[in-house]
């Protein structure tokens, strides 16, 4: 380890690599432990809802409440009966069914996600403290409110405050705040909680109607909590079950780590990334340390020492630089999830007190990869040196000798053709796993042309020389044969630069096609001026779209309310309802066959449902209202269909028909046409001044709506480009790696070139020049594979939406400016050393 100062740049990028990769796991784990401490410190040890039906049916896309279904207070003294049961309490639930304003009048809190219930004292699973006041006292009047602490705080005001309750359907209850209450784990997970009496929970929740959503019961310590269970399950009636938290609890915790799992792969592909980058600067770094030490290593040859000693000498010290690394790199992505975690935390998503800490197999994992990478990436040099001849190692041929590209041009010719071929037919094909067949092309090509970057690359140093020579006279000249004197040196530096400009510039290319397609399909396939909606799928308040529909100004207003029907078999069906005169004029819609009327029960369905149940018009569809099981029969009177695109129900019945279901009284949200001569502006005005008194209204003009749509898009853009910014800053600790261990190589080669004249600032410019052309040559091939990777990848995305193909040729072009900087700034270190060199010990160094 005598050039253990030549490795630290080299170590630097294992390190990031793997603080990524620790990082992800570590914060992924901590992300599944937060919301199981969640579930398990809600849940009683044992819950009694009603019975749920199946929930299987694809075709269900909203999440509406279709009444609730209650457990009777007589179920609840029964339950307090049953042997091994210590204490048992009736808990009433609402999600988003009720909010706290603040002192101007919006939603408190981090989000407009809200839970709201009665408080009560039954504890947690395992008798855990559940529900916890953290200061004042519980509600215990109709007219008193105690929320989170985090809410409360949000909203600006303070205990003993008259506050207002904004409910679901619009209403506003005054009430006063008594105290704060809150889980014992802490977490809120983002969202706002409220606590009621249990007389102001059942009259703002279940809108006056007797019983419980759920039981909570906590059984005897000691007891069986599964045959307790059971026993509860003998004394209910069949439309009750009881379900322990224990399992519950997993039902969740599947979900999440099924969820967390799709996070962690996403996040592993951008740890991969930058691992791959961290070796292409690993073989160079190796390379050059291999050549600089040639004369050393051929001295142990010539004392006796074999090739394989030799190789795993090199290899000995990669394995050091790759635990070193790994340990370093694993501390540091503890330290980025915690700083993560805070952030989140900041921004209102509450987790809890978890801290972030790896796990075993995290550690041993990322140790495993870390030396795997740098041992696999230093194997190469460590050969070579082994068959270095000591001869020709000390006469310093091999060091000094210029590169031969062998078979390496060869091989990578041939996969960059394959994969071309790979990616076209992926991209045009009409077949099976052709998005993998896509994929595959487009690796293949990557890793060719960084196996054949040091041929491709020969034109566009020649024209960069051009420039220089013009521009910096003999520093440039000198510049263009540096590059060219290490080709593959040269390209693998550069080729770490351009597999992040390749996934940058493909990424850029999805990003402004996905916001150009959903511009064109708000205005092709929506239609009307301004949409009025409430968030989190409240309903709208009574009487909005008349007072709407009444303003001066508005030519028409078009009302669709969504309900969530049964099947007979017991499966919730999604269903839309509007007036038959708004049909095409809400959406893009396309009557096939029949028509769509007024008439009581009667419906048009979508014909992908038509064609793959065999239903025709005049067929009958049986459905069940939830909440009272009665069969609502539904007489088809249409076939229709909608433009790609386009989501919704695939069943479509008019308002009349509607108000049959529970919920089909109200409206989930309305279109807004404007009059011939009416500015948009003034109309939103007056739209505006009848949808202020309900905070949950939202008013949109279309630009509006197809924004927000893109704006989710591009906060998933700027996360990649964050993710792979890692991967450009290990590209540019690459740069600064190859110069600063070229300009070792070549220290008697610069002091010669002081001798002969040549200035401090010329050296300066010289290795600048050096930098900028390894820069441009990364970002150009990148910009080049990424706008065909983009383009290929847009055409096998039209049937998911992407219709468009937009190329943001001046983002592009700032990807190569900002290359440019990429190399002056990488060359600053390196060039500053080569300038301050002492000539006379220069040109004596070997």
């Amino acid at each position: 380890m005598g050039h253990k100062l030549r490795l630290v740049l080299s170590t630097l990028s294992v390190v990031l690599g793997i603080a990524f990769m620790s990082g992800t796991l570590t914060y992924t784990a901590m992300l599944s432990d937060s919301f199981d401490a969640i579930s398990q410190g809600t849940l009683t040890d044992i819950s009694v809802s009603v019975k749920s039906g199946d929930t299987a049916l694809g075709s269900v896309t909203a999440d509406l409440n279709a009444g609730a279904s209650t457990v009777m207070a007589g179920e609840l003294e029964a339950i307090r009966g049953v042997t091994g049961v210590e204490s048992a309490s009736g808990i009433i639930t609402g999600s988003n069914t009720a909010y706290l304003l603040d002192t101007d009048g919006r939603i408190a809190g981090a989000s407009t996600t809200s839970m709201a219930m009665n408080y009560h004292t039954e504890p947690a699973m395992g008798h855990k403290t559940g529900l916890q006041v953290d200061e004042g006292r519980p509600p215990t009047a109709d007219d008193e409110v105690a929320v989170d602490p985090a809410t409360l705080a949000d909203s600006g005001h303070a205990i003993g405050d008259e506050v207002t309750v904004l409910t679901s359907d619009g209403s506003r209850q005054p009430m006063t705040v008594v105290g704060t209450v809150s889980y014992a784990h802490g977490a809120t997970a983002g969202a706002s909680y409220l606590f009621f009496d249990e007389a102001a929970a059942s009259r703002l929740l279940l809108g006056g109607a007797d019983g419980y959503t759920t039981i909570g019961v906590t059984v005897d310590d000691g007891a069986d909590v599964n045959a307790v269970n059971d026993a509860i399950n003998e004394v209910l009636p069949d439309a009750l079950e009881a379900t322990t938290g224990e399992t519950t609890a997993d039902q969740i915790s599947d979900i999440v780590h099924q969820a967390m799992s799709f996070v962690t792969v996403f996040l592993a592909v951008f740890a991969a990334i930058a691992l791959v980058v961290a070796g292409f600067i690993i073989i160079n770094t190796f390379s050059i340390l291999v050549a600089q030490r040639s004369r050393e290593l051929a001295l142990y040859r010539a004392l006796g020492a074999s090739r394989g000693q030799v190789r795993n000498s090199v290899v000995l010290e990669a394995v050091v630089t790759g635990l070193f690394g790994g340990v370093v790199g694993i501390a540091l992505g503890a330290v980025l999830a915690w700083g993560i975690s805070r952030v989140v935390a900041a921004l209102g998503m509450n987790l809890g007190s978890s801290v972030p800490m790896p796990s075993p197999a995290n550690v041993i994992g990322s140790l495993a990869v870390a030396v795997l990478v740098t041992v696999a990436a230093a194997w190469g040099p460590a050969r070579r040196a082994s068959k270095v001849p000591p001869v020709a190692a000390m006469s310093g041929e091999f060091s000094t000798g210029a590169e031969h590209l062998g078979r390496r041009t060869i091989v990578g010719a041939v996969l960059t053709v394959l994969g071309a071929a790979g990616v076209v037919a992926g991209a045009v094909g009409d077949f099976d796993h052709h998005l993998w067949v896509f994929g595959a092309g487009a690796f293949a090509v990557l890793i060719g042309v960084a196996l054949f970057n040091p041929v491709i690359g020969r034109p566009l140093i020649w024209l960069l020389g051009r420039v220089w020579r013009l521009l910096f006279r003999e520093p440039g000249k000198l510049a263009e044969l540096n590059s060219i004197r290490q080709p593959r040196r040269t390209a693998a530096t550069a080729s770490a630069l351009m597999i992040g400009l390749t996934l940058v510039t493909m990424l850029s290319i999805m990003s402004s096609s996905a916001s150009a397609s959903i511009h064109k399909s708000v205005q092709e396939d929506l239609r009307g001026d301004f949409i009025v909606q409430p968030v989190n799928r409240s309903p709208l308040p009574d009487g909005m779209a008349d007072r709407i529909a009444a303003l001066d100004g508005v030519e028409d207003v078009h009302v669709e309310r969504q309900v969530i029907a049964m099947t007979t078999s017991q499966q919730p069906l999604f269903i839309e309802a509007f007036a038959a005169k708004d049909f095409d004029r809400i959406v893009s819609e396309t009557m096939v066959s029949g028509e769509m009327n007024d008439e009581p029960n009667t419906a048009i369905v979508l014909s992908d449902l038509a064609e793959a149940n065999g239903l025709s018009i005049g067929d009958t569809i049986t459905t069940l209202d939830p909440s009272a099981p009665l069969p609502i029969v539904l007489t088809i009177t249409g076939i229709f269909d909608v433009a790609d695109g386009v989501s919704g129900a695939s069943i479509v019945t008019n308002l009349t028909t509607v108000e049959q279901f529970t919920g089909g009284d109200a409206d989930a949200f309305m279109t807004v046409d404007a009059a011939d001569g009416v500015s948009a502006g003034a109309l939103r005005t007056q739209i505006e001044s009848v949808t202020n008194d309900d905070p949950l209204a939202v008013v949109q003009s279309m630009d509006d709506y197809a924004a927000e749509r893109t704006a989710m898009i591009d906060q998933v853009i700027t996360m990649v480009y964050a993710l792979l910014a890692l991967a450009i800053v290990i590209a540019v600790l690459g740069i600064v790696n190859t110069l600063a261990l070229s300009i070792i190589e070549r220290t008697r080669e610069i002091g010669l070139l002081r001798a002969v004249g040549m200035k401090r600032q010329q050296i300066r410019t010289m290795i600048t020049l050096e930098s900028v052309t390894i820069a441009l040559l990364g970002a150009v091939l990148g910009a080049m594979m990424g706008v065909g990777f983009g383009v290929g990848l847009q055409h096998v995305l039209i049937d998911q939406g992407l219709t468009v193909l937009a190329i943001s040729w001046p983002r592009i072009g700032a990807f190569l400016v900002a290359a440019v900087v990429v190399g002056v700034v990488a060359a600053l270190w390196p060039s500053h050393k080569a300038a301050r060199l002492n000539m006379l010990r220069a040109i004596a160094s070997e």
